[in-house]
């Protein structure tokens, strides 16, 4: 069986910048992980938050991703990606990835753009 993807969708990485200060390796971060989209939804993985916890010190890049799902099909390759994207972003560092394990996800995650496209409304999340 083939798996069609979903378009892909750019994340919408300047509204997450409410702080003047937001550090230029977090936003870098921040933008590579955007071009990663859950092939099955079509949003990227910073729009569904999925992205949990991101650690950057001067040798290491470290990602703990929530999936959608405890058993999510699409998990092992959504890693892959971000581990690519990061790696290009930053690759003099050692990157790490990781699924952030008992995290559970849920559309309250969701970006507002995201919680837009995907028809989620207030009631639902």
């Amino acid at each position: 069986m083939m798996i069609k993807a979903a378009p892909r969708r750019q994340a919408n990485i300047a509204a997450m910048d409410t702080n003047p200060t937001f550090d230029t390796e977090r936003r870098r971060a921040l933008e590579a992980l955007g071009a990663v989209n859950d092939p099955e939804i079509g949003e990227s993985i910073v729009d569904l938050g999925l992205v949990e916890r991101l650690d950057i010190t001067p040798q290491r890049v470290e990602l703990a991703l929530v999936f959608t799902s405890p058993t999510c099909p699409m998990g092992d390759a959504i890693a892959d990606e971000a581990w690519q994207a990061l790696q290009q972003a930053f690759p003099e560092r050692e990157v790490q990835v990781e699924e952030a394990l008992g995290v559970p996800w849920d559309p309250s995650r969701l970006s507002e753009g995201a919680r837009e496209r995907l028809g989620w409304n207030d009631r639902q999340a």
